[in-house]
């Protein structure tokens, strides 16, 4: 049986699913790593902790944080996120 991921789950369940770090991480093209890192310095996007070991992002949560980060110039990416114009 092939594995799910975030492309082929049904959409039916698409938004409210919960996927791995991994799926969350590939999805937004990130490494594990820096996923952890911005989820460490409350940066990255909105997760559910499942239990003491295991959390999960869900689609829309991931698609959210994307639009937040969205801009139309790379001055209004600058002014936005702090950095220097």
């Amino acid at each position: 049986m092939k594995a799910h991921t975030l492309v082929n789950m049904p959409s039916v369940m698409d938004e409210t699913c919960i996927h791995s770090e991994k799926q969350a991480a590939k999805f937004l093209g990130l490494s594990c790593r820096t996923l952890q890192n911005m989820r460490r310095d409350g940066g990255g996007p909105a997760f559910v902790k499942i239990s003491d070991r295991r959390l999960g992002y869900t689609l829309s949560a991931l698609r959210k944080w994307v639009a937040s980060r969205s801009v139309r110039s790379t001055a209004d990416a600058t002014t936005r996120f702090g950095g220097a114009a």
